[in-house]
């Protein structure tokens, strides 16, 4: 078999930097989110020339696009490509050599960097989340990607909150997820994911040594009880669902009885996400991405489904995945008590 060969193809500023940039690449990560925050990428390079010193000197909101390549890496003559997205220089340092060195930290944000820094204070009134969604995307330059539930939302206020903090928060509050990836808001539900197909299956003869797995009780529920009093609408909304001893209390803001639940279930699901956890590193696994999900086997109490919350792709001396999992728990779903009362 051929030797197996990873390389990083790199576009800067939508021009080709392939050629005159790899040569000095001295090491490269990725860090591929579910959910949560941005994307982001490590580039290190070692300035021989003194070109980044000079002529070529970084910018913040410099935008780069890397692709990782591989050759032979599951048989002879195999070639592929994964692209990472696209990246806006965020910091840079340099470093004394010899040689000098170039350290390039890039996120997954939009070209209007008012997304995350300029507060505002709006209100928006009978939309669905996916409009309030493309909204904000609108704002930033960048597409939407909902693929979700239609929500509706009677009337919701966002004070004083940058767009992203507020759609976050807002996506979250209704089960939902948000990340930013390649110029665009994905918005997704979890539980839709979880519930796929394992991508892989994977063993302790693939793993690296120094794997861990983790189990708590901390944080978690094994119910809720839900109550607001909408004072517009002189209702009181109470849900409940689960049992046990760790029941989560909640009266965050509804405008209906079916919202309520929605909520009240987000919550409690949402509270209850790594409670197990596990971190392996291997081999790279081509076409593996963070909000896939992977069966551990052979582990014996430690095996079952896990959904990776986190990729870190690592290029320099070989290629390797490092993967942040948690293990797929069965939601909760249905409710023992909705009701809406007169307050």
């Amino acid at each position: 078999m051929e030797p197996r060969k990873a390389t990083v193809a790199l576009t800067y500023n939508g021009a080709n930097a392939t050629e005159s940039i790899v040569p000095d690449l001295s090491s490269f990560s990725y860090i591929d989110v579910a959910s949560g925050s941005s994307d982001s990428i490590s580039v290190e390079l070692t300035d021989r020339g003194r070109r980044w010193i000079g002529p070529w000197f970084p910018v913040k909101g410099d935008t780069l696009k890397p692709v990782i390549q591989t050759r032979n890496w599951n048989g002879d003559g195999q070639i592929q490509a994964f692209a990472c997205g696209t990246f806006q220089v965020d910091d840079f340092s340099f470093s004394g050599g010899p040689p000098i060195r170039l350290s390039l930290e890039g996120l997954a944000l939009p070209a209007d960097s008012s997304f995350k820094t300029t507060q505002r204070t709006l209100t928006y009134e009978d939309a669905t989340l996916q409009e309030i969604g493309q909204e904000i995307a609108g704002r930033a330059g960048i597409a939407l990607f909902y693929e979700a539930d239609t929500i509706s939302i009677k009337r919701i206020e966002q004070t004083n909150q940058s767009d992203c903090e507020f759609y976050n928060k807002l996506v979250t509050d209704y089960g939902l997820v948000l990340k930013i990836y390649d110029n665009r808001l994905v918005v997704f539900s979890e539980a839709r994911y979880e519930a796929k197909a394992a991508k892989l299956t994977l063993t302790e003869a693939d793993f690296e040594p120094g794997w861990s797995w983790d189990t708590t009780l901390e944080g978690t529920y094994t119910g809720i009880k839900y109550q607001y009093t909408n004072a517009d609408q002189n209702k009181t909304f109470t849900v409940e669902a689960g049992g046990g001893n760790r029941i989560k209390t909640s009266n965050t803001a509804a405008d209906n009885l079916s919202e309520a639940i929605t909520i009240a279930l987000a919550e409690l699901n949402t509270a209850n996400k790594g409670t197990t956890t596990m971190s392996i590193t291997l081999k790279a696994q081509l076409g593996l991405i963070a909000s896939d999900c992977v069966e551990i086997k052979g582990l014996q109490k430690l095996d079952g489904k896990y959904y990776i919350e986190k990729i870190t792709h690592s290029i320099g001396s070989g290629y390797k995945m490092t993967l942040e999992m948690r293990r797929v728990e069965e939601r909760i779903t249905t409710v023992t008590v909705a009701k809406e009362s007169a307050a």
